[in-house]
């Protein structure tokens, strides 16, 4: 689905792919695609009610999420429980356009008893794009985005779309620059992003069709299959009804704290696609790159995103491990202790990559698992997220 990797304050650093397509080749995972796909058609046991209007799917009580980079194997997430003494309420999935990850990803979280979070991109890892951000702001991604708004319905289950992560780096397809600081062009422009993330939004949301084709025009990009009309065949041809389900799922927008590279037009609010548009706020560290500067990167980019007018957003550290250097446990203890005194900060997940047995294992790190360990086990944070406790 991508090049796995970790990245902060400007590095880029390669590690493991992965994509659900071959995963999905070997017979125990056609057949949990067929299971996901049977299951997705019926009511679940304890699923959460109805979406109210924009929701987020905040943790209740002032409490905190923590989760896990998804390997593609129930059977890592458990181990990784163990290792921690925990449950983790999140496993966080990654996933490409027109990729078949999404039924895979709703059996894992349903029999993990998780909540998912979908990390989407343009490509699959080291891949060409599948398609530009651009054409996504003109309706020629249409397709998909129905895909995910009728799948994620069907299931009944809360999903995060942590919608094109990291934007500013220019590992990603999706970012408006290349590594010297070149333009990637109108193709790629932030404009072009912010239309295309905008869309998106208004779709997977769902509601009455010709609301949302009005939205879309008022944001001078075309209706839902590039239509003429409120009322063109193309949607009996496409069967899209005229008002779309309204599935549990929240967006997160994740840049990083500092643009790579760090040029004029590449700071994370060149990706701001508006307040409308978000439900989470958040970004990503490692200790590798967790020196001073990058600790007062992150403290001030969390401070700055906040909503002055309303209810603060809540705030996700979507990416965190004690990678290459916590050998005491110090960043971790430091990161933990951050959220703790933070309020906003309702979620984290420790990523460590695609694949089990790598240099992102926590067994690397005992003395950061240890921390860890005993952080999940204080009040604030919770094993279960509602409606996912078997």
């Amino acid at each position: 689905m991508r090049t796995a990797r970790a990245t902060m304050g400007g590095t880029h650093v390669p590690a493991n792919n992965w994509d659900m397509k071959d995963a999905m080749a070997s017979p125990i995972h056609q057949t949990l695609a067929f299971l996901g796909a049977a299951i997705a058609c019926v009511v679940l046991i304890g699923a959460t009610p109805a979406q109210a209007k924009h929701a987020r799917y905040i943790p209740p009580h002032g409490r905190i999420f923590h989760g896990v980079s998804d390997t593609g194997y129930a059977k890592d997430v458990r181990t990784f429980n163990r290792r921690v003494g925990a449950h983790n309420a999140l496993l966080l999935s990654f996933g490409h356009w027109d990729g078949e990850h999404l039924l895979g990803g709703l059996h894992r979280w349903r029999t993990t008893h998780t909540r998912g979070v979908l990390s989407l991109s343009t490509a699959p890892g080291g891949e060409p794009e599948v398609i530009s951000p651009r054409r996504i702001a003109r309706g020629y991604g249409d397709d998909y985005i129905l895909e995910l708004n009728r799948l994620i319905a069907q299931s009944n289950q809360v999903v995060y779309i942590r919608l094109f992560g990291e934007m500013n780096g220019y590992w990603n397809p999706y970012s408006a620059f290349n590594a010297d600081g070149s333009s990637r062009g109108q193709s790629h422009s932030t404009s072009a992003f912010r239309k295309a993330w905008r869309r998106i939004v208004l779709i997977v949301r769902g509601g009455n069709r010709k609301t949302i084709n009005r939205k879309l025009r008022k944001q001078d990009m075309p209706r839902i299959y590039r239509a003429d009309s409120n009322h063109d065949p193309v949607y009996r041809q496409h069967g899209v009804p005229a008002a779309l389900p309204k599935p549990n799922v929240a967006f997160m927008w994740v840049p990083q704290t500092i643009g790579s590279p760090d040029i004029a037009g590449n700071a994370p609010g060149d990706y701001w696609p508006g307040g409308r548009f978000v439900d989470w706020i958040g970004a990503d560290i490692y200790s590798k790159f967790a020196t001073p500067g990058i600790w007062s990167a992150f403290k001030h980019f969390y401070s700055h995103w906040r909503n002055p007018h309303r209810h603060h957003w809540p705030f996700v550290v979507a990416e965190y491990s004690p990678w290459d250097n916590d050998n005491r446990g110090a960043f971790t203890r430091r990161l933990f202790r951050w959220a703790l005194h933070h309020r906003r900060v309702r979620t984290l997940i420790y990523y460590r990559s695609t694949s089990p047995n790598n240099a992102f294992d926590i067994n690397h790190w005992p003395q950061a698992r240890a921390v860890i360990r005993g952080m999940l086990g204080r009040p604030r944070f919770m094993e279960y997220a509602p409606g996912t406790r078997p």
